[in-house]
């Protein structure tokens, strides 16, 4: 229901795309002008072992012990705190929409990593993160992003706290792509 924040990387970090994207179509669109080598998605991108859906009414259940996914439980493990994907799950349109968009986009040919930009900021700023909707948090993100991606500071003080997130995002994918 609202636009997605999108940013895009080279491979020098220089920015190459940014902006926020109505639909799926659109991202699509981005995704193969620019033809990136790999595409970071904030958002669940698989169901929990055993569920083919999150449908309540499904008979389908979890194999796996605990709630949510292994990626979540290993999260929480860590003390990094994350939404459960499950039947009860208040972002189920999300989790939907970014299993399709994987799968699109890798029908395509390309690589999809699932990100999650707030355990991210928490490995590379520190537990001490203000909330990012605050002045103080976008502030202390849009700081912090300048030093880990010092080509986007003449942008910055156009993004708001989701671009800085899609920006966390495709450092990430960075350093995926790096076997980091």
């Amino acid at each position: 229901t609202k636009p997605s924040a999108c940013l895009g990387l080279d491979n020098q970090l220089d920015l190459i795309y940014s902006g926020c994207l109505n639909g799926d179509s659109d991202i699509r669109q981005v995704v193969t002008r620019y033809e990136f080598g790999l595409i970071a998605i904030d958002a669940p991108l698989s169901l929990p072992q055993g569920l083919c859906c999150l449908e309540e009414s499904c008979p389908c259940q979890p194999t796996a012990e605990g709630k949510g996914r292994h990626c979540e439980r290993e999260l929480a493990r860590l003390g990094i705190p994350c939404y459960f994907t499950t039947k009860k799950s208040i972002i189920k349109a999300m989790v939907y929409r970014g299993i399709r968009l994987k799968i699109e986009l890798e029908a395509g040919g390309y690589a999809v990593i699932e990100v999650y930009p707030y355990a991210s900021k928490l490995r590379l700023f520190g537990k001490n993160i203000p909330k990012k909707t605050t002045p103080a948090g976008l502030a202390f993100l849009k700081q912090h992003i300048c030093l880990l991606l010092p080509h986007i500071a003449p942008y910055i003080d156009g993004f708001n706290h989701d671009l800085c997130d899609a920006a966390i995002a495709a450092y990430t994918a960075f350093l995926h792509s790096r076997g980091k």
